[in-house]
């Protein structure tokens, strides 16, 4: 197998697939990884992610997490926190702020410590693939090297400008928003409220100022709004201090000194999706499937979990474990994902992009409502909980996914078939620990929500099949009866999970009649009909 693109996408793909012992590269035109900070928040669902390899702790040493919204706005201002905003079912309610290449770190050294080489400055050309037969990929190594290797299957994290995605043939429908940007990391002079974003909405334009790391480093992005004629990215001038000086001058007033930048760029933004996320052999991944705004922090984060999603797919797949069926609910399952987010991001973007744009008078309304009603909804416990919900992307499902099922009897509450499992307190063996725990290696999770010991027919389930079984019994203690309502088994009630290994539900059923559990498992976890022995599932 090969992975094109060794960026957030590419590395995770990368994580899952080792998990589950499964033969790979991993190539990278860039000589290095990106030190730039490019992307800056990582969402509650990715740390989930990245807490079942032992990684979520690291990140989060490396960022903030308590960031406030400080915005300028016309002589006035309002602070505005927007930190530990979620809920109670997860490890992480909050927003993590850190740069994109602290986050590529991390994968990478991960990678490093379990023998993964990532070869880089290395070009991939994929030829389409035929049905049945391997993908065939010339490889061009820095020196000029160049090698013929087929593999069993390609997926292109290799970014908006995909070579895979060409190969596939696949469309990538969309287009580009009117308004140009300027960016930079630099060191700033100026009235900056430290550990906090900082809004400057101005007449005809705005800037945002983000932390990065040292007391005066910062992330400046500039929106010039406008209709500018469309010419190729690749004509974009560069961009000097000079410039972007005098755009945050005419917008702020001269309140920010700009100094010592390590980066300046100017970037259009564009929204666009692929119309298919597989094409036989060939699979694409994050920005090679779907571009959006960054408006939200979605991008690097669903392309995260695009990779784990795929991941254990493929690894099962490769291993014999799972039919090449499997591989097709990738698209059913992560193409309405990035489409909803695309028009989510899309909404968020235009009416920032519209607000931020406004005239003498308009700014003038604008800015009264950023200064009253803004902090007025954001002090709204249910109000920042929905955002937070839909921001963190722990409400992602996959209920129409045809490798999912509600199994009969129904089970009327708690979370269902396709939806993301909860972490939530129980007790296993008499040691206090946490759904997540439970279900942290690369298996599929069944769990026995009953008072009685499983039945011999469940615990033979796991028989030849990466299958872990877990009791979760209401009488042991208050805590683990009170998750099971949680998960809508009443008192005295009994009912079945099986949790897949990217942590959503695939099965589930009120009862612990095991039958239709078995027939579901047959269709999508067969046992093996050769004489090889499956591989144990290793741990994170």
């Amino acid at each position: 197998m090969l992975i094109v693109g060794a960026g957030p996408t590419g590395l995770s793909l990368a994580a899952q697939l080792t998990r589950f012992g499964t033969r790979f590269r991993i190539v990278d035109e860039l000589p290095d990884r990106r030190h730039e900070s490019r992307a800056l928040a990582v969402q509650a669902r990715s740390l989930e992610i990245l807490d079942t390899i032992g990684l979520a702790d690291a990140l989060v040493a490396r960022g903030r997490r308590a960031m406030r919204v400080r915005i300028h706005a016309g002589g006035g201002g309002a602070l505005i926190p927007v930190a530990d905003i979620g809920r109670p079912d997860t490890r992480f309610p909050f927003v993590l702020f850190v740069s994109q290449a602290e986050t590529e770190a991390v994968l990478a050294d991960w990678l490093a410590r379990h023998g993964i080489e990532i070869e880089r400055a290395c070009r991939a050309e994929i030829s389409a693939a035929t049905d049945g037969e391997p993908v065939t990929c010339q490889l061009t190594h820095a020196r000029g090297q160049s090698e013929a290797v087929a593999a069993r299957y390609v997926v292109g994290c290799d970014g908006a400008h995909s070579t895979v995605r060409r190969a596939a043939a696949l469309s990538f429908e969309g287009e580009a928003y009117p308004q140009r940007f300027m960016l930079a990391d630099l060191e700033i002079d100026g009235p900056l409220e430290p550990d906090a974003a900082n809004l400057f909405p101005g007449v005809g334009g705005g800037v945002l100022v983000l932390p990065l790391g040292a007391p005066r480093t910062w992330r400046l992005i500039a929106v010039v709004p406008g209709e500018p004629e469309p010419i190729p990215d690749a004509a974009e001038p560069t961009l000097a201090i000079e410039e972007l000086q005098s755009f945050v001058d005419r917008v702020v007033g001269n309140r920010l000194r700009l100094r010592d930048p390590a980066w300046l760029t100017r970037f259009r933004l564009h929204h666009r999706q692929v119309d298919r996320y597989r094409r036989g052999r060939l699979f694409v991944a994050g920005d090679a499937a779907h571009i959006h705004s960054p408006a939200g922090g979605q991008g690097m984060n669903t392309g995260i979990q695009d990779a784990w999603n795929l991941g254990w797919k493929l690894g099962l797949v490769c291993r014999g474990q799972a039919p090449e069926t499997l591989l097709d609910s990738y698209h059913d399952e992560r193409w309405p994902v990035g489409h909803y987010l695309l028009r989510f991001t899309d909404r968020l973007f235009s009416v920032a992009a519209r607000a931020l744009g406004a005239g003498p008078i308009a700014a003038g309304v604008r800015n009264l409502a950023l200064r009253a009603v803004v902090p007025a909804l954001a002090a709204s416990p249910s109000l920042r909980q929905r955002a937070f919900h839909r921001v963190s992307q722990l409400g992602i499902r996959y209920r129409r996914s045809p490798a999912v099922q509600e199994g009969m009897p129904h089970l009327a509450g708690g979370p269902q078939a396709g939806d993301r499992m909860p972490n939530l307190p129980v007790r296993d063996e008499g040691v206090a620990t946490t759904i997540h725990e439970l279900i942290g290696t690369p298996a599929f999770h069944v769990l026995w929500c009953a008072t009685v010991n499983p039945s011999r027919e469940v615990s033979s389930l796991a028989r030849d099949r990466p299958i872990a079984l877990h009791h979760l019994n209401a009488a042991v203690d208050s805590v683990t009866a009170a998750t099971l309502e949680r998960l809508g088994v009443a008192r005295g009630a009994s009912a079945l999970y099986l949790v897949r290994p990217d942590g959503h539900i695939g099965y589930r059923c009120s009862g612990t009649n095991a039958g239709e559990l078995a027939r579901y498992l047959d269709e999508w976890l067969p046992r093996p009909t050769g004489t090889g022995m499956p591989i144990a599932p290793l741990r994170g």
